[in-house]
């Protein structure tokens, strides 16, 4: 995906997003697997779109117990502006989960009064408010999973809002391996491990390599 393509630049004319870009003092970075793309601690004012390829936010407490956050593909953003995160007792890091390709941008670039009063810059900014509910939808979605009792219905709950999020005539999908799904639930992988072949033997659920179905009572 071009640059100019990115989400933030939704209905923007493309000569008017590469003079943006411009204004903006963008740079675009490539990634290699696993390595950390920004540290929300050094980064504070930088906004991320992630180009091509998939990437992580990571929380670790003050423990170091690692915990996926949200999982974020192309034209995924990111910064401390979308994290609502209020504590600094936790590290908050972007990590490339595939090889990737990053836009950056600042966020007082964005927000700053245009001296030209351009209306390209105030729809940027209207996407960027657009983004912010969005993400505050996905926050709320995490807290329904989260706030379930029991591992399976963390995982059911989880498997639910994957499949009502995913486009129509496309097959869901589970964004991670059974170890990253774990650190995303919060709960012991040898456990999650048990409900999903305990959920799979009851015909509760299949799945084919990341690919999964839901059986409920009346697709019986």
């Amino acid at each position: 995906m071009l640059p100019e393509q990115n989400i933030l630049f939704n209905g923007i004319d493309s000569i008017d997003c590469r003079r943006m870009m411009q204004c903006f003092d963008t740079e675009v970075k490539k990634y290699r697997s696993g390595s950390c793309i920004t540290d929300y601690s050094r980064n504070s004012d930088k906004i991320g779109v992630i180009l091509s390829g998939s990437a992580d936010m990571i929380r670790y407490d003050i423990n170091g117990i690692r915990t996926i956050v949200e999982t974020l593909g192309e034209q995924g953003i990111f910064g401390e502006f979308f994290t609502f995160a209020g504590s600094h007792r936790s590290s908050i890091q972007i990590v490339a989960a595939s090889d990737c390709e990053v836009m950056f941008f600042r966020r007082s670039e964005i927000l700053k009064r245009c001296e030209k009063a351009c209306q390209c810059h105030s729809m940027a900014v209207e996407n960027l408010l657009m983004l912010m509910s969005e993400k505050a939808i996905a926050l709320s979605e995490r807290i329904e999973i989260l706030s379930q009792r029991s591992i399976e219905d963390k995982l059911i709950s989880f498997l639910q809002i994957t499949e009502d999020n995913t486009p129509e005539g496309r097959s869901p999908q589970i964004p991670f391996s059974t170890t990253a799904l774990s650190d995303y639930l919060c709960v012991n992988r040898s456990a999650l491990q048990r409900e999903i072949s305990k959920l799979k033997k009851n015909g509760v659920l299949t799945i084919t390599k990341r690919k999964f179905r839901l059986v409920r009572n009346n697709d019986v």
